[in-house]
This record gives C-alpha cells, sequence and structure tokens, in this order.
C-alpha cells in the first residue's frame, strides 16, 4: 500500500512540474504493454515518458482529464 501511494504521489509530482514549466500543452492516453498511460504533450509536440500506467483505460482517461483540467487552469506567467 505504501509503495502504491509514493508513485501516486511521484508521478503527480512530475505532472505539476510540467505544467509549471510552462511548455506544457495537454495530457493523452496511450498504450505500452498492454497498460493504459498517460503521458505529457510539450509545444514543441514532443511527448514526455509515461506518467502513470493503469490497466484500466477508464481510470487512464479519468487521470488526463483531471491534468487537462489543471493545465488550464494554470496562472499565466
Amino acid at each position: 500500500m505504501t509503495t502504491k501511494l509514493a508513485d501516486t504521489q511521484l508521478w503527480q509530482q512530475n505532472m505539476a512540474s510540467l505544467i509549471r514549466s510552462g511548455l506544457f500543452l495537454r495530457a493523452v492516453t496511450g498504450e505500452l504493454n498492454g497498460l493504459h498511460t498517460v503521458v505529457g504533450v510539450y509545444s514543441d509536440e514532443t511527448i514526455s515518458a509515461p506518467l502513470a500506467k493503469y490497466s484500466d483505460l477508464r481510470r487512464a482517461l479519468d487521470a488526463a482529464n483531471l491534468v487537462n483540467q489543471l493545465a488550464k487552469a494554470r496562472p499565466s506567467v
């Protein structure tokens, strides 16, 4: 249980860092080795490494949607 909590916190910290960088456009889902992933898309259309992996597509979509909502609400610099 502790490892799962630590992993969740780590990917959330990585995503927050991407959003704060100002280079982040959006989060999208993908698939890697049978798992559904959440990745970040940068302003130059390159993608990050998978930030979160889920066995359930709905959970990945929910996570990407939440990140996109946070990215829309970020304060302008």
